[in-house]
């Protein structure tokens, strides 16, 4: 019932612009101008190009006549993706809205079967759909981190029909990382909003910048200025011993930089640290100990250890309460931290911008997120099309119509209004990466967070942590790719 009214309220809203168009012709096709005066109107050679009503390439006739379309969905991830009526508030509305416009389109229904996040009953469920044969699932969005993948359960979607990765609404960052001999069974992309939401940017306050004489950080990422140097050198200035105890503390004073464990292992993959090398076969090798990766681990333990104004807030302290009340210079968090009560309620104005480059020379920013839900297409599937239909178009639409209005809830007029907000969220969404050891983290007993839990417990000698780790990292490499080549 409320898609048809859905429906019906469509079809009057475009009857009544119509309505409005013809109102301010005459009977001889004429509109009038500006000034009042009634002009003849011009005649149309060709027809005006009309917008692409859905970015996919999906075939416009392609029908399904009405089969269901089963997705099995993390319960506290739901949200991100569907919404079960309209509720007046915008992103749900907007959820709600697309999957009835897909619905529609692809003459299909969407049915969404939830479990918890508990990895042991979503192996049950994955591995007993498969072995019964039964098709019960279309498509599972399941977490990273629970190596389901490795129970030889999905189907190769490069082998799938209508899944173009090569579009921005897919990640690469994810799906080049967990390609194994020219096969991917897991891929991330915008179908859900997570992968929005838990990508960590850099908030800056924009007065605190002018107090101190700063550099706009966004002229210094357009001028690829921003860097690891700029963003140390900018927090010394802010720092501030604001009760005069001639202590610096988080809860007290004016800090220039804090993050949590999150934000700060996105230091090392902004800088460039890559744990895992695709060798000729299409396979993987973890091969990078060398001067680079030593670099970009004594940069960020300096930062980290011996500079004042930054602080790593491993304590639990409220850092985008300190970064809201306008006693923090830089605060590295999510996106989606913009969209909470103390961000919306700031009364300091401010900007965001992707992590730092370790230099000037590194090619391109690079940016962290903290881990969201994939998409895979079990083996018993009952009919493969239909599941890469719905994934593709999920993808794209959500791309296009929906994580704009994400942006808006989150940022209000600074997305809409400042062209420059929405420039700095184009480079954090195309340069999500994911790096091979944090895909595949289940497999290879957490390779990924090894080197910043060394900084955190301030150990600067990052070669014994290396010599100490990579025999067993080896043999859980061997034992990763022995699953896929089988």
């Amino acid at each position: 019932m409320k898609r048809t009214l859905c429906l019906l309220l469509s079809l009057l809203l475009a009857a009544s612009a119509v309505s409005c168009s013809a109102s301010t012709e005459n009977a001889e096709g004429e509109t009038p101008e500006a000034g009042g005066a009634v002009q003849p109107s011009a005649v149309q050679e060709t027809e005006p190009e009309t917008e692409k009503p859905y970015l996919d390439n999906l075939p416009d006739d392609l029908n399904f006549q009405g089969e269901t379309c089963n997705m099995l969905i993390r319960s506290e991830r739901i949200a991100d993706m569907f919404q079960e009526e309209l509720t007046g508030e915008a992103v749900a509305d907007v959820l709600y809205d697309r999957a009835v416009r897909l619905e529609d389109r692809l003459e299909t229904v969407f049915t969404n079967v939830t479990l918890p996040s508990d990895s042991g009953q979503w192996k049950s469920a994955i591995a007993g759909s498969v072995q019964a044969a039964d098709g019960a699932y279309d498509i599972v969005f399941p977490d990273y981190w629970w190596g389901i993948e490795l129970g030889g359960y999905y189907l190769n979607l490069l082998e799938a029909p209508y899944l173009d990765f090569a579009q921005p609404w897919w990640c690469a960052g994810w799906n080049d990382n967990d390609t194994f001999y020219g096969k991917l069974y897991t891929a991330v992309g915008d179908f859900s909003l997570d992968l929005v939401v838990n990508t960590e940017a850099v908030f800056f306050n924009k007065r605190l910048i002018a107090d101190n004489g700063l550099e706009d950080p966004y002229e210094l990422v357009k001028e690829d200025r921003w860097t690891s140097d700029a963003i140390v050198t900018m927090s010394e200035t802010a720092l501030r011993d604001l009760n005069g105890d001639g202590q610096y503390k988080p809860t007290d004073d004016l800090y220039g930089l804090i993050y949590n464990l999150h934000g700060g292992r996105g230091f090392l993959y902004a800088y460039g640290m890559k744990l895992g090398t695709k060798t000729a076969d299409g396979g993987w090798e973890i091969n990078y100990f060398n001067d680079q990766f030593v670099r970009i681990y004594e940069t960020v333990f300096r930062m980290q250890n011996e500079t004042p104004s930054v602080f790593y807030n491993s304590a639990g302290i409220d850092m985008v309460g300190r970064f809201s009340s306008g006693n923090l210079l830089f605060l590295v968090s999510t996106l989606g931290t913009a969209r909470g009560t103390s961000m919306r309620e700031m009364e300091d104005d401010f900007g965001l911008v992707p992590y730092p480059k370790l230099d000037e020379s590194q090619a391109d920013f690079i940016s962290f997120n903290l881990g969201t839900s994939y998409a895979a297409i079990l083996r018993s599937v009952k009919n493969v099309e239909l599941s890469a239909a719905v994934l593709e178009a999920l993808s794209a639409e959500n791309h296009k119509s929906v994580v704009p209005v994400l942006y808006e809830d989150a940022l209000k007029e600074k997305y809409s209004r400042d062209q420059t907000t929405a420039e700095m969220l184009d480079i954090l969404s195309r340069t999500i990466y994911y790096d091979f050891a944090f895909v595949n983290d289940a497999a290879l007993s957490a390779l990924c967070n090894v080197y910043f839990n060394a900084i955190a417990d301030k150990s600067a000698d990052v070669a014994s942590k290396f010599k100490a780790t990579d025999k067993m990292s080896q043999k859980l490499l061997g034992k990763l790719l022995d699953s896929y080549k089988d």
